[in-house]
């Protein structure tokens, strides 16, 4: 589970940054963000600059002075009026971008010249013969050549309708790039460290002193108001000029030129704010997302929780504080919801994991121990902990049961973890090795080594200080949530199957040598008793007797060492052997006057992976017998060829009685001497064979026919065979 979990971790994790990376890029959050940026912004702002006045264009204005649009004489006026009260800068908000008459237009632009610091609007229109683009929509030229400066007033608010930023800069499609308004008057972006689109956090409405244009042109406003400041001159009267919904802690309709009024103080006074790029948000939001899900991993899920309304109300107040304290602002709103929408989510994978793991395990327990729990409870997180709860009693009881069968065992056992460290050992493991209780922490190897304990790998065996001998057998497992291997190892006391064992050995040792000894005496013996070896002379029957007794215990002590001893293959020529064994046969077979030969193609390769001394035992064994069990005269064939594509037949024919009935069911055989003409059969040169075809994974046949006659049929694997 812990390794799902962790999967999923990662993937929803992996989730949430591309969602931070698509929220941020496409500003899917734009609105949220732009009321979190107002109460920010609103929360560090400046006091207004006190330096800037507004003359407004209002209703009492036009009710005086006239209906719009005023002569260009009362513009003059105006200009003219407010260049003698002392102001520092005009920003004359109205366009004048067609001619009156010559005089009145010349007028304006004496006034214009005159004051010498009147920045005059200008605006855009659509580009002709193009779909897309806009052309600059100057004043008049007259009016161009007198003003200090010109700048667009263009404004566009955010996707909610608020005006929030402006463009200090705009290009037309002709690639004439014009300053702002205010920036103009200012000396032009240029010259100053602004962003392109400066984020404005404005004044409450009526925060500059503002007078009416009438009174002004009366000569009824002191000159104290205007002198050394800046005045922005623009329509306020209902139904004229623009109006904006601005960010003033809250959505407030503005004039267009008090909203010009709060660019200026912005600007001049470095108030703006500079909007961070959306690599930003999406920074501040994977560092979010990475926090929480680092908590998520490490905590409980109640801390979990509050670490999660802690992040994101850090999210917050971290871009909050960047306002006042560095003019900057990080849209926070998507790390804010992506924080939020996380919780649940990860709490409800982790919710579904942990329901389908009890599930899963409660499923498994019962499968395992074949029982049945439904579980108790309100809901099924309840019921399946009350489930998981009776479950594990159950294997609390069942490991008791199991500790309690492996302390009845009748071999010591003893369980190591991944270390080599005791994990488990029961009574009677300690009761063979009493010190092994305070060292289980030392590895079983070391102990063993201090201990003076012997063990031999290939042998599987352990031979303690005091020379009792255990059989060792071990086996590896894996134990669930756990990286290693564990091992369970049993000792079985052998001590005295290995002393009878020696005993067995001690006894062959007497067969092969002691016993043979008398024997090979009592032929000399026989020989020197008839001299002339007559063959049914007394001396000749003691040396037959004496040679078959010689012979039997040959065939034992050799039946008895195949038994124990390994196979030493190797690449072995079945064909020599053949040829080797018919040679070595050759004296028997001349006293019988018996031809024995070999029969193969010699184009072809007879050789196996085998025991060259074993099989040449066995070839010996079987032309042996067919040549004492075949009457004078007669013939001994060998002989060889492929049996399929991956074996070698080898048959050894004779002329013989061929076997009994009662001996063909069980040719193989020990011992139960059975006559046969005349001669008897121990039945351990057979015996001797069958169990060489078998430990080298052939087949052996025997078949006799009525008339005599008796085929072996030997089937040997070419390939490698295992010892």
């Amino acid at each position: 589970m812990k390794k799902r979990l962790f999967l999923e971790w990662i993937l929803l994790l992996a989730v949430g940054m591309l969602l931070a990376f698509a929220m941020t890029s496409t500003r899917f959050t734009q609105r949220l963000d732009a009321l979190m940026l107002d109460r920010s912004a609103a929360l560090g702002r400046s006091a207004p600059d006190t330096d800037i006045a507004i003359v407004a264009i209002d209703d009492d204005s036009l009710s005086q002075i006239g209906a719009w649009p005023w002569s260009r004489e009362s513009h003059a006026a105006l200009i003219q009026a407010l260049s003698d009260a002392g102001a520092r800068q005009i920003y004359y908000d109205i366009l004048f971008m067609e001619p009156t008459s010559p005089e009145a237009d010349g007028d304006l632009a004496d006034a214009v010249g005159n004051a010498g610091n009147v920045v005059l609007p200008m605006s855009f229109a659509p580009a002709p013969n193009r779909i897309t683009g806009a052309v600059a929509a100057l004043p008049l030229p007259a009016l161009v050549e007198q003003a200090q400066a010109v700048g667009h007033v263009a404004a566009t608010p955010d996707t909610d309708g608020v005006l929030r930023r402006f463009d200090l800069e705009r290009s037309t499609a002709t690639g004439d790039t014009y300053p702002h308004f205010v920036a103009a008057g200012l000396g032009g972006q240029t010259d100053r460290d602004w962003p392109d689109a400066p984020v404005i956090s404005a004044h409450s409405a009526g925060t500059y002193p503002t007078v009416s244009a009438a009174a002004v042109i009366a000569g009824e406003v002191p000159r104290s108001l205007f002198e050394g400041r800046d005045v922005l001159v623009g329509a306020t009267a209902q139904g004229m000029g623009d109006r904006y919904p601005v960010a003033a802690g809250s959505a407030v309709l503005m004039p267009g030129v008090e909203a010009q009024a709060n660019l200026l103080d912005a600007l001049r006074n470095g108030t703006y704010l500079r909007e961070a790029q959306w690599a930003w948000s999406a920074a501040l939001a994977a560092l979010a997302l990475i926090l929480q899900f680092l908590v998520f991993w490490k905590l409980p899920a109640r801390t979990a929780l509050y670490a999660t309304i802690a992040i994101a109300l850090g999210s917050l107040a971290l871009s909050a504080l960047l306002v006042p304290l560095a003019g900057f602002w990080v849209a926070p709103a998507t790390a804010v919801i992506l924080v939020g929408f996380a919780y649940p989510f990860w709490s409800w994978r982790r919710l579904t994991a942990v329901s389908s793991y009890l599930e899963r395990e409660a499923a498994r327990l019962e499968q395992r121990a074949d029982i049945r729990e439904t579980g108790e409870g309100f809901d099924i997180i309840a019921r399946q902990v009350s489930r998981v709860r009776s479950l594990v009693g159950h294997v609390n009881r069942s490991f008791a049961f199991l500790r309690s069968v492996i302390e009845a065992a009748p071999d010591a056992i003893v369980v190591f973890d991944e270390t080599g460290k005791s994990a488990m050992a029961n009574r009677r493991f300690l009761e063979i090795m009493p010190d092994f209780a305070d060292n289980e922490d030392v590895p079983f190897a070391t102990f063993l080594d201090r201990s003076g304990a012997q063990f031999d790998d290939p042998a599987g065996e352990l031979v303690l200080a005091d020379g009792r001998t255990f059989l060792v057998a071990s086996r590896q497992f894996e134990m669930q949530n756990r990286e290693g291997s564990w091992d369970i190892m049993a000792l079985r006391d052998v001590t005295e199957a290995r002393e009878r064992e020696q005993e067995w050995r001690e006894m062959l040792e007497f067969l092969s040598h002691d016993m043979r000894t008398p024997q090979v005496a009592i032929i000399g013996l026989a020989d020197r008793v008839d001299g002339e070896r007559k063959p049914d002379s007394i001396g000749q029957r003691i040396r037959l007797q004496a040679e078959k007794t010689l012979k039997l215990a040959d065939d034992f002590v050799q039946l008895a060492r195949l038994n124990e001893a390994e196979l030493e293959c190797e690449e072995t020529d079945l064909a020599a052997l053949a040829d080797e064994a018919c040679d070595a046969a050759y004296s028997q077979a001349r006293r019988k006057n018996i031809s024995v030969r070999t029969e193969y193609a010699p184009e072809e390769h007879f050789a196996v992976q085998a025991d060259p001394s074993l099989i040449a035992r066995l070839l010996d064994n079987l032309v042996g017998n067919a040549i004492k069990y075949s009457p004078e005269g007669s013939a001994v064939l060998v002989a060889l060829e492929p049996s399929g594509d991956d074996a070698i037949q080898l048959s050894v024919s004779d002329s013989g009685p061929g076997l009994p009935p009662e001996r063909m069911a069980s040719p193989f055989d020990r011992f139960g001497s059975r006559a046969t003409q005349g001669a008897i059969s121990s039945g351990l040169g057979l015996s001797f064979v069958k169990r060489v075809v078998d430990r080298h994974k052939g087949t052996v046949t025997v078949g006799s026919s009525e008339e005599g006659g008796t085929r072996f049929r030997v089937i040997l694997p070419r390939g490698s065979v295992p010892g």
